[in-house]
């Protein structure tokens, strides 16, 4: 079933299976699209994806732009440059193609289009959403990568004076999810890995939630078992088609779980991007056992710890699915020290400062103390 082509509506229209982009093109003529800004990354720009995207919409009659000024980590500079291409161009629609970083920035484009300055203004934690209008243009995302499930979320985050922004509004949801697992195909196994591990990591926080959702925990169950089940062959063997669809809808099953919240393996990962740039998914990856072993001390945690030991075929026992995760991220070279990633000891509280600042920190379903992440942070120097 991996392999066919399928259409959902959940949350939003859902365009899913081997050849969908292609497809989708023509969904666009149908609705009206006359010109359109493809927003995308130098990566995805390089190994020729965005022309190809490109080249399926001059086929149906629709002339394009790409605009892939993107960073890793966007910033508010990305979201203004990609805008007055969009406005200059005359274009009155956007798709987004490439991870999280090119979705959230065709997110807020997508609200800059029509909306005045400055980007700050729209900050989710000050109340920010309140000004975004329904009056934005049609906007489409396309992930190349199974981890952020951005294709499917309300929100956007955005560097706005250093800071990592959430830019926030239900009106921000893509008209149309497109998940092709063909043009996934590329992506390299590092990359594979590290994205894969972000969707495991957005199921898992969402999962050990103390908001009551059991929906969005029925959903973060399953995407764990996907992701246990199809990453390593993602990474492994890159043309599985099979399993680049499965994580492709594990990564979108974790942003729709992740509507209960995320917790401080987030909010690390965050100060770890904006301090070292380091990858997200990396981020995540490299924190995550010491992380859970930080939130054990809560009975109502270990408990849903615990219930993930059949999907890593282990005795249902909190401290022994730790130790799977461990050989799970070790068999993708995941199981890192961030010494090795060039995070310096003296840098920790820093990071700490950060990290309990960022919005997630505070819906960790254990309370985090000044000390804790330094303490969390120590185990991994």
């Amino acid at each position: 079933m991996a392999n066919k082509r399928h259409s959902y509506s959940f949350p939003t229209r859902i365009e899913y299976g081997p050849g969908a982009m292609k497809d989708f093109t023509a969904i666009v003529k149908g609705a009206g699209g006359q010109k359109g800004l493809i927003v995308t990354d130098k990566g995805i720009e390089k190994v020729g994806t965005a022309k190809q995207l490109q080249d399926y919409f001059t086929e149906v009659g629709i002339e394009t732009v790409i605009f892939s000024d993107v960073k890793s980590n966007p910033t508010e500079e990305n979201v203004l440059k990609g805008t007055n291409v969009y406005k200059n161009s005359n274009c009155d629609f956007i798709v987004a193609l490439g991870g999280g970083s090119p979705i959230d920035t065709g997110k807020t484009i997508k609200v800059m289009a029509t909306h005045d300055g400055p980007l700050e203004k729209y900050d989710d934690t000050k109340g920010g959403d309140k000004y975004i209008k329904n009056n934005m243009p049609p906007f489409y995302a396309i992930p190349t990568t199974a981890g952020t499930g951005s294709e499917v979320g309300r929100s956007s985050v955005i560097t706005v004076n250093n800071v990592k922004t959430i830019i926030f509004s239900p009106y921000m949801m893509p008209d149309i999810a497109v998940l092709d697992p063909l043009i996934t195909v590329s992506l390299p196994a590092t990359l594979t890995a590290a994205t894969g591990v972000d969707a495991f990591v957005h199921n898992l926080e969402a999962y050990i939630m103390e908001t009551f959702h059991p929906m969005a925990d029925g959903l973060a169950k399953e995407a764990m078992e996907m992701c246990v089940r199809y990453l390593p062959t993602a990474v492994n063997n890159g043309s599985n088609i099979e399993a680049r669809g499965n994580m492709l809808m594990a990564s979108t099953m974790g942003a729709i779980a992740f509507q209960k919240g995320l917790g401080i393996n987030h909010s690390i990962a965050h100060a770890l991007g904006v301090f070292y740039d380091m990858h997200h998914g990396l981020a995540n990856a490299v924190i995550l056992p010491e992380v859970m072993k930080y939130n054990l001390s809560r009975d109502q945690i270990r408990e849903k710890y615990a219930s993930l030991g059949t999907i890593f075929g282990v005795e249902n026992d909190a401290e022994t699915v730790i130790v799977a995760v461990e050989e799970w991220l070790k068999s993708m070279n995941l199981l890192k020290n961030l010494s090795e990633l060039g995070v310096k000891s003296d840098k920790l509280k820093d990071l700490e400062a950060y990290a309990l600042k960022d919005p997630c920190c505070p819906l960790n379903p254990k309370k985090v103390e000044k000390g804790d992440v330094v303490a969390i942070l120590k185990n991994l120097i």
